[in-house]
């Protein structure tokens, strides 16, 4: 299952759906819009999309869209953006790869990114991932990146308990300290061709410095929690 949180991406969410039934016409693709005033999720209907809706939030929407994804008995999920920067032909190679990890990240620092990353988002990243690898105990580049492949039963171990704001390099921090493998391959992907990132500059600097906080309390909180076992999602609440 195809997971795709979407928030006022009417001009874009259209014409990522479609790829994507292109190629995977089987493939359950679910759009989860999240405080749209856009006809964001009249959009991805009319392209073929499940549109369920969430509370205002990235991570929330994905939470929405996991627990959906879980109970649906999904084999595998890959989430997604829904602004057209993400190549839908990485969904296979994604999914393939959780043959040997159960989680994977499709990484523009593992090769060449497939665009010029603005350098202030660059550094950002780098530092970020410099962090977030001394607290997960492994190297992480693309911590940033909304990109990846999850084994149903590793997602099942981070969906009750996953994060109400944000969702990045805290994450992948939780995911290695519940002793998940946790692994990075390259995907080029293409620049954002409209609309407003959630990562701007004018808040870059105050949202690295926050999840880089959130990241230090990840390997903190996990490191004094029991582990939760595999399989422990039962299914309740949303």
């Amino acid at each position: 299952m195809i997971v795709i949180p979407a928030r006022n991406e009417a001009p874009r969410i259209g014409g990522v759906v479609a790829g994507l039934r292109a190629l995977y016409p089987d493939v359950p693709i679910v759009v989860v819009e999240n405080g749209s005033a856009d006809r964001t999720a009249h959009e991805a209907a009319l392209a073929g999309a499940r549109v369920l809706h969430s509370a205002r939030g990235y991570a929330r929407a994905l939470r929405t869209g996991f627990i959906h994804a879980l109970r649906s008995g999904a084999p595998w999920i890959v989430q997604m953006d829904g602004d057209g920067q993400h190549p839908p032909a990485s969904v296979a190679p994604l999914r393939e790869a959780l043959a040997t990890a159960d989680l994977v990240v499709g990484s523009r620092f593992v090769a060449e990114p497939g665009y010029a990353v603005p350098t202030d988002r660059r550094v950002a990243i780098h530092a970020l991932g410099r962090w977030a690898s001394v607290c997960a105990g492994q190297p992480l580049r693309d911590v940033t990146s909304g990109y990846r492949a999850w084994r149903p039963d590793a997602l099942a171990m981070m969906v009750a308990d996953y994060p109400e704001d944000v969702a990045d390099a805290n994450v992948l921090v939780r995911a290695v300290k519940r002793g998940l493998v946790v692994r990075e391959m390259a995907v080029p992907m293409a620049e954002r061709s409209g609309g407003v990132s959630m990562h701007t500059p004018a808040s870059g600097f105050r949202f690295a410095l926050r999840m880089a906080v959130l990241t230090g309390w990840e390997a903190v909180r996990e490191q004094q929690s029991v582990r939760i076992a595999p399989g422990s999602f039962d299914g309740s609440g949303a």
